[in-house]
């Protein structure tokens, strides 16, 4: 290694890293390490907002569904009920049974 003529010892110290070829391919790597370390954090992070998204679409389908459910059952309910009140309101009374 050869000696810098610098007189700065501050300079010298963040200077000799640099030119140095193995610290520089360290920190290099370091570098690189990072960059896919962070990389990697983002992509596990896109993974899960995506993983949620789906369990709440998923979760949104069968409420969908179950309200379609819902809404057909009470629909039925609401008619049986009317064809029940049928008879009495055209005044029929000998009919026995359920009318639905």
């Amino acid at each position: 290694m050869f000696s810098l003529k610098i007189t700065d010892r501050r300079v010298t110290e963040a200077l000799i890293p640099q030119l140095d070829a193995d610290i520089a391919a360290v920190a290099e790597e370091e570098a690189a390490a990072a960059e896919v370390a962070e990389i990697d954090a983002l992509v596990e992070e896109a993974e899960r907002e995506w993983a949620a998204a789906e369990q709440r679409e998923t979760v949104r389908l069968t409420r969908v569904f179950t309200d379609q459910t819902r809404a057909r059952r009470a629909r039925r309910r609401e008619d049986r009920t009317v064809l029940r009140t049928l008879p009495t309101r055209f005044g029929i009374s000998d009919v026995t049974g359920e009318v639905a």
